[in-house]
């Protein structure tokens, strides 16, 4: 039997309980007007098999009879109206309510218009066994409820793809909010790490200066007292700039004065590092072109010449360093050499890898050389766009593909 339960919509199930009690009522018919008529018993069977065999050959969905019940119906009950037609000598609207059904029932595609055909075909044959003088609109009722039936199945089709939809929207909808809740922990997570290595870079500049300068104070007490204070009172402008920074940074606060050049503010941090540190640094910015980059950029560049500042006093015990800072038609490249004692071999720390996280989300790198008392070149590589003519060319940090 057609599987009645397995049915999910409500026009399938109506559809083959009506096709019974239409069925029960031509048998009542048969039983009534026509059971004294010598053609009785051939009819009979022909009945039956157009009432049971569509209906009842398939019990799972994918079965031979399931699938193909509109051909079945099309053969079984086409045969008995045609042969019934010829018997009782009368045209007979039989065939309307299965055509029905075989429309509702049928697949998409060219099978579906090929049975439309059969359809039609069937009634005018019977047409032809009773004489042509019973033409009349019962001719059309295969025709005519077939496509009623093929309107309504495809009604159903639209229903449930709107319905297959709903539910992949709703998959979609979920698969986003997961994606929203995981860009949301690596974005807290990214911050996390790029507000703890601002803050090392930060933190750790402003010690090493101010230990160093400390030192330094610590000895004039002893030979002039009014340079130790003047020296005191240095580290604690410093250690106020610090400190504002660090607020800066933790309310996420972007500072409203007009923005420096990039190779001034290079320079100050190593200006104010070489007074602090009592360190000669020697800064040079070659082939002095406007670089414009983006703000993000320029901090990279700042906390990469920071940490290279405070890891060449504080682990190389340099005297000296060198800064160069140039550009080219597609890179920026910082470069910081000191004189230091250098190491045998790199090794990565928190610092060193925040360095080359922040140039990495840029496109850039890190380069560290190093030999034992020969000192540490630490190279900083930015992609970046430069504008060797300031005239007439305005960018913001929305033009720059360097963050």
């Amino acid at each position: 039997m057609l599987p009645i339960r397995q049915e999910s919509h409500w026009v399938y199930k109506t559809a083959q309980i009506t096709r019974i009690g239409w069925f029960v009522f031509h048998l009542l018919f048969l039983a009534i007007f026509l059971s004294s008529m010598p053609f009785f018993w051939l009819i009979l069977p022909l009945f039956f098999a157009a009432f049971l065999i569509p209906q009842w050959v398939g019990i799972k969905i994918d079965s031979f009879g399931v699938k193909n019940y509109p051909l079945l119906e099309l053969t079984f009950s086409g045969l008995f109206l045609i042969v019934g037609c010829y018997l009782l000598g009368e045209y007979s609207s039989f065939l309307a309510y299965p055509a029905l059904c075989a429309g509702i029932y049928s697949n998409p595609g060219k099978e579906r218009w090929w049975l439309w055909a059969g359809f039609s075909l069937v009634p005018f044959l019977a047409v032809l066994a009773v004489g042509l003088n019973h033409l009349g609109l019962g001719v059309i009722d295969g025709f005519f409820f077939y496509g009623i039936g093929v309107a309504v199945a495809k009604v159903i089709e639209a229903e449930k793809k709107t319905q297959r939809l709903l539910v992949e929207n709703r998959r979609q909808n979920q698969l986003l909010k997961e994606y929203a809740r995981q860009i949301e922990k690596v974005t807290l997570l990214e911050e996390r790490n790029r507000l703890a290595r601002d803050l090392h870079d930060t933190v750790g500049h402003t010690f090493t200066s101010v230990i160093m300068g400390l030192d330094a104070a610590s000895f004039l007490m002893k030979t002039s007292s009014e340079k130790a204070q003047e020296q005191v009172d240095i580290l604690s402008d410093v250690m106020r700039k610090s400190l504002g920074e660090i607020r800066t940074q933790i309310h996420q606060i972007s500072p409203s004065e007009e923005r420096e050049e990039v190779p001034s503010q290079l320079k100050k941090i190593a200006d104010e590092f070489a007074l602090h540190t009592k360190t000669t640094i020697h800064f040079e910015h070659i082939d002095q072109h406007d670089i414009n980059i983006s703000s993000r950029a320029t901090i990279t560049l700042i906390r990469c010449l920071q940490e290279s500042l405070t890891n060449a006093i504080r682990h190389g015990h340099a005297s000296e360093i060198m800064i160069t800072l140039k550009a080219d038609s597609s890179r920026v490249i910082l470069l910081i050499q000191d004189n230091g004692i250098g190491i045998r071999e790199v090794s990565y720390g928190f610092g060193l890898n925040g360095m080359k996280e922040r140039l990495e989300s840029l496109q850039g790198r890190l380069s560290i050389e190093s030999k034992e008392n020969e000192g540490t070149v630490v190279t900083c590589f930015l992609p970046v766009n430069i504008s060797r003519f300031r005239e007439g060319v305005i960018q913001d940090d929305k033009s720059v593909t360097s963050g």
